[in-house]
């Protein structure tokens, strides 16, 4: 539903930022690591979003990067936590090597 957003950052957390677009404040859950990179308070964002739909939650997830995004959607469509962590594994490998 949702691809990514623009907007101003009026909010850091630990867990999640709200950005801000059209008057609307977004609440947006990020990793501690896309969380270290993000702008100042005050600045623009821009954030490639999933939008996760649960029984009793509707979430946004944040990434500075589309394929950032592209691995979360794999990782969490995979029903075998083995074979999450081996691709864990290679994603580490790769970003070492």
């Amino acid at each position: 539903m949702f691809y990514s957003i623009e907007g101003i950052l009026v909010k850091k957390s630990e867990r999640f930022i709200v950005v801000e677009n059209q008057g609307l404040g977004f609440r947006i859950f990020v990793s501690q690591e896309t969380n270290a990179k993000l702008p100042k308070l005050g600045e623009t964002v821009k954030l490639f979003l999933h939008h996760h739909v649960k029984e009793d939650a509707m979430d946004l997830y944040g990434f500075l990067q589309k394929e950032e995004m592209e691995l979360f959607e794999m990782l969490i469509s995979i029903s075998s936590i083995c074979i999450v962590l081996q691709v864990l594994g290679k994603k580490q490998q790769n970003v070492l090597y």
